[in-house]
């Protein structure tokens, strides 16, 4: 159970009914969650300004609470809500298809290390009799297997369980139009 003065500071900020906790988060424009400098314009990509927002938002919450997103957005400029809606989406497999490149990657470069420290071993045993290059070789190997070991296994591990949770934190986003008028 979440602790009383827990739950009193998220209300703060999220209206919580059981398990859900439902943020608002308000742009001006949807022009400002736009990187201009990026792609040839027929799809837009997110700067960093939302994803931020929302990763941000369920590190907040505990593990057992469900994020309810409403993006409100105040004006749509030239976009309509259907083409916002599908920006959004289009910006999910982006990211999700970022983390799996990065993930492969590390994996690679990790199994090289250790293949690259493996070798260095396999070395330094070989050359036992000179005691300095034996230790100098060892020691280069152990640690050449250490950081291909963090690299393919351990560091990607934490990253794919911070993926995991935020997709299973993620209960609904919507996105509207704000209904007030500023000027």
């Amino acid at each position: 159970m979440i602790k009383e003065n827990e739950l009193e500071i998220l209300q703060n900020y999220f209206s919580i009914t059981d398990n859900i906790a439902t943020l608002k988060l308000v742009y001006d424009t949807f022009a400002e969650l736009i990187n201009p400098n990026f792609g040839d314009g027929h799809i837009e990509k997110l700067n960093d300004k939302l994803l931020s927002d929302i990763r941000e938002a369920v590190e907040l919450l505990p593990h057992k609470f469900k994020l309810d997103l409403h993006i409100i957005i105040k004006d749509f400029g030239d976009y309509t809500q259907e083409e916002c809606e599908r920006i959004i989406k289009q910006n999910v497999y982006l990211t999700a298809y970022r983390t799996v490149k990065v993930n492969t990657g590390k994996l690679t470069g990790g199994c090289c290390l250790i293949g690259v420290g493996a070798v260095m071993l396999a070395l330094s045993y070989l050359l036992h009799a000179h005691e300095l290059w034996f230790d100098i070789i060892n020691i280069s190997g152990t640690l050449f297997v250490w950081e291909g070991v963090n690299l393919a296994f351990l560091e990607r591990s934490r990253e794919n369980r911070a993926a995991r949770h935020l997709a299973r934190s993620i209960h609904n986003i919507t996105i509207e139009k704000s209904n007030t008028d500023d000027n």
